[in-house]
């Protein structure tokens, strides 16, 4: 009798579609459907509590055993059961003829079945009290204590689409931690990253129990309760079971086929239409997720699981406002673990992390030994600096969760790392890498680890596996990148980032490096195009207005760069970066007083800011500020010896004081370290023009030039050594097309009018010369160039006569540098042709003395002491 239980009983399970094989499945731990909320079936055992189920339809308690029935049937059983069976049969008749006269009278049937499973040693019993019309074996109401949700674990090739995709993935922007280490940004992501042993269903519901009292014996009331029973739920339908197959394979495109076709016969289905929004949920079709779910809610507004999903995929969209509703009005419906874990993953994202750890606290009062939501917690504790606390949980995990020992090792090396422990660190990822060598997540973690530690080979050795086991890893690709940035090789680093923005177009960090990448390598049009697009996805970026400012700054597009430094510093007011570089554009600019001021206040901000000391240093160059420029300029080079802008510059200074040999040291010593730097070219040439080694200056004012064409200080001064060198229409050449694109400035105007004295064009050397010291604004600087201009035109007014505007031009010169040879001789000359021979004795004795060999000199002094003596003799005859 007792098989004939067993096998009516089994029969029973198969006609309801629900296989002792499917409900074990569906307890099992390896059931994978975090979402896939069902209630449990008659046939399954209630492995929730020790608590036993009780369905009062009857007065007497009847005693049935949930061990799994043995089905394996010989066939003498079986022939025992068909003999029972027949004589079944025969109280059948009976009992449904008792039923069709409305007799109400019970019958009680008190099964014992004192068979147990074998759990540990322990037996354990399910009571069901049977009131019973047929001689159908007895089940399990259709009515439960408890409906679960089937219990989930995620596994880690997947896990970035599920219900931690965002927070937990390794490459989470939200959850970034940058750490610089010798001028390297280190992007590392502490996440989770680990398969499930025995994540719990996300939260239980009661279902609604049924009244306890006796049930209406009225022959209709009966009839239609059996005609209920025996009608086709869609339990029983196969597309359900092949949805639900195809779902825990995780073929969502083919289970949501199968979905479609349970909801066209079952279109009120709460379970089948969060399944399927479930499937396209993990197939990031959120729309139809949502509409799924809105028609769910909709219908059933006082269920949970729905507002639960929907506020996950909420989550995943990043609309956390209403993910924030959707989520609390699951727990107000139905505190659960589940809806508890996602809304602390919302208040993480908004970095409300004392919220965050109050859910996840909830979360873990329901499931205490959820792994998952003990390594999300760490996560926040660890933005909250509370390392101890994230150190505990972990341990935590590593005890209730040893299939997953390697990714909470992971993650525990990482919490060391951002302590500092990084012997502890690599111990803990080594140890993760040992029991699983091709783990993703320990192999990012220990190469940023490399990258912190300063040991960028054996970094670049695990990102290399990283690519390999992934080749379209954003992570692997953006830190080899930045770890061949750091080293100089900038092809490499360019590849690495083509190759990660080819997967994240729209990735603002990776278009921000190898923005950079372009501007050093000189292409300035391909980062200035990143830069914009990048400023197109965030276009209030201080740091991303400030680098395409310096790339408009390098090209020379000031008005353009102003611009950008001037909003980047609107929103970063205090950014020294930026006040360094919007001073330098000022100093190109010649905004003098606009420049100083950006460069004190960058580097009051930071003393040691090369940059601004280099700009500094060159700003009070201009200014004839000497004594700071050379301070400035000092303190550039002991922060780095090997600066060409500094040497350069205190080379050109060490030249305007005429301290040659040590102008001399400094501007070979840029060259040897950068050859063809056209401003260290430009001073040297001009160097050796004023020591008269002219090739020299040739030779360096036409590699100069041939690096910057338009560079107009080197044509004036290679105008000038070929003025010298008497290769006048040459020099003509270079002077003319400087005052062409210059025409008032006051230096090529004075070498070309002494040009034009030379060449006798007298006309024209007067202009040029007047007009040099009408414009010579800047004094101090050109006092050199406004002397010669003077001692030519003095010249020239000498040559066609006009002696005293001569003697004045000769007379303001010579005040200034009164053993200037040239300026001597003419007024000498000057004073002789006014015959004011004592005063041209003077000047010619003067000469003399500085050159007792100047011929010019000697000749005229012959003709003065002949006309003094002729002049005499005509004043002795006179008298």
């Amino acid at each position: 009798m007792e098989q004939v239980k067993k096998y009516r009983r089994y029969t029973t399970s198969v006609a309801r579609n629900s296989s002792y094989e499917a409900n074990e499945f569906y307890r099992s731990p390896e059931a994978i459907n975090p979402m896939l909320i069902r209630p449990r079936r008659a046939s399954e055992p209630d492995n929730q509590g020790s608590q036993p189920f009780i369905t009062t339809l009857s007065s007497s308690p009847t005693q049935i055993s949930t061990s799994e029935p043995d089905y394996n049937l010989n066939n003498k059983n079986l022939n025992d059961i068909n003999n029972n069976l027949n004589k079944l049969n025969l109280n059948e008749n009976k009992i449904n003829g008792n039923i069709a006269n409305g007799i109400g009278n019970n019958n009680n049937y008190n099964i014992n079945n004192n068979s147990s499973v074998s759990n540990g040693g322990a037996n354990t019993t399910t009571f069901v009290n049977i009131h019973s019309t047929t001689n159908q074996a007895p089940v399990i109401s259709r009515k439960f204590t408890k409906n679960t949700f089937s219990g989930f674990r995620l596994s880690s090739q997947n896990q970035q689409s599920q219900h931690h995709q965002y927070s937990s993935s390794s490459s989470s922007s939200n959850n970034t931690i940058n750490t610089s280490s010798n001028n390297t940004t280190i992007s590392s992501t502490y996440s989770v990253d680990y398969n499930f042993q025995s994540e719990k269903s996300p939260y239980n519901v009661p279902s609604s129990n049924g009244s306890n009292g006796n049930l209406d014996l009225q022959n209709n009331n009966n009839q239609g309760k059996l005609k209920k029973f025996f009608t086709k739920s869609k339990k029983d339908n196969p597309q359900l079971t092949k949805a639900q197959e195809l779902m825990e394979q995780r073929k969502f495109h083919e289970s949501i086929i199968y979905y479609t076709r349970v909801l066209d016969k079952h279109s009120n289905s709460y379970s089948a239409r969060c399944d399927r929004a479930y499937a396209y949920h993990q197939m990031g079709k959120w729309d139809s997720a949502i509409q799924d779910l809105a028609i769910a809610i909709q219908r059933y507004p006082n269920k949970p699981r729905a507002y639960a999903l929907r506020g996950e995929v909420y989550r995943l969209m990043e609309k956390f406002d209403a993910a924030m509703i959707d989520l609390s009005k699951s727990i107000k419906l139905q505190p659960n673990a589940f809806a508890f874990r996602a809304r602390g993953e919302v208040n993480c994202s908004l970095a409300k992390y004392s919220d965050a750890i109050n859910d996840f606290n909830s979360a873990l009062n329901l499931e205490p030994n959820n792994s998952y939501t003990l390594t999300r917690r760490s996560k926040v504790y660890c933005n909250l600096k509370l390392f101890p606390e994230a150190l505990d949980d972990l341990d935590n995990v590593l005890m209730l969760d040893p299939r997953n020992t390697s990714s909470t090792l992971a993650n525990r090396g990482e919490v060391y790392r951002l302590i500092g422990r990084f012997d502890m660190a690599l111990a803990d990822l080594n140890s993760a890498l040992e029991r699983e060598e091709n783990n993703t997540l320990a192999l990012e973690r220990r190469g940023s680890l490399f990258r912190q530690m300063g040991k960028n080979a054996e970094a670049l050795l695990d990102f290399d596996n990283i690519l390999k086991l992934n080749p379209k890893s954003v992570f692997g690709h953006k830190n080899r990148g930045e770890i061949y940035q750091s080293l100089g090789n900038l092809n490499e680093a360019l590849y690495n980032f083509d190759e990660a923005l080819k997967l994240e177009r729209n990735n603002i960090s990776l278009l921000k490096h190898r923005s950079e990448i372009h501007r050093l390598l000189g292409n300035y049009q391909p980062a200035i195009n990143d830069l914009n697009h990048a400023l197109s996805l965030e276009p209030n970026d201080a740091f991303l207005l400030r680098g395409r400012g310096e790339v408009y700054r390098l090209i020379q597009c000031f008005d353009l760069s102003l611009e950008d430094f001037n909003k980047a510093l609107e929103l970063d007011p205090g950014n020294a970066f930026a006040l360094t570089s919007r001073g330098e554009v000022y100093r190109m600019m010649r905004k003098g007083a606009e420049a100083l001021n950006d460069l004190d206040q960058a580097i009051s901000l930071i003393p040691d800011n090369l940059l601004a000391r280099e700009s500094r240093g060159a700003l009070n160059r201009t200014f004839r500020r000497y004594e700071e420029a050379l301070r400035d300029l000092d303190h550039a080079l002991h922060l780095k010896h090997d600066s060409v802008f500094a040497l350069a510059n205190r080379g050109a200074i060490y030249y305007m004081l005429s301290r040659f040999y040590e102008a001399q040291i400094d501007l070979d010593k840029a060259l040897e370290y950068d050859p063809n730097h056209a401003f260290t070219l430009e001073t040297r040439g001009a160097l050796y023009n004023t020591l008269g080694k002219y090739d020299k200056a040739l030779a360096d004012l036409d590699k100069a030039l041939s690096i910057e064409p338009e560079n107009c200080w080197a044509l004036c001064y290679r105008g000038e050594v070929l003025f010298t060198l008497e290769k006048y229409d040459d020099a003509l050449v270079d002077l003319n097309k400087v005052l062409n694109l210059q025409p008032s400035w006051c230096y090529p105007l004075s070498v070309r009018g002494a040009l034009y004295r030379s060449l006798g064009c007298y006309t024209k050397a007067l202009e040029d010369l007047t007009k040099s010291l009408l414009n010579s604004k800047d004094r101090a600087y050109n006092i050199k160039y406004e002397n010669k201009a003077l001692l030519n035109r003095g010249s020239v007014y000498r040559i066609i006569g006009k002696f005293d505007e001569a003697l004045i031009d000769f007379n303001k010169a010579l005040l200034r540098d009164p053993n200037n040879i040239f300026g001597l001789c003419e007024r000498s000359y000057v004073y002789y042709s006014l015959e004011m021979y004592e005063y041209a004795l003077l000047d010619i004795d003067i000469v003399l003395v500085i050159d007792p060999h100047n011929s010019f000199a000697e000749n005229l002094k012959s003709k003065v002491e002949i006309a003094q003596n002729g002049n005499d003799l005509n004043n002795n005859d006179k008298l």
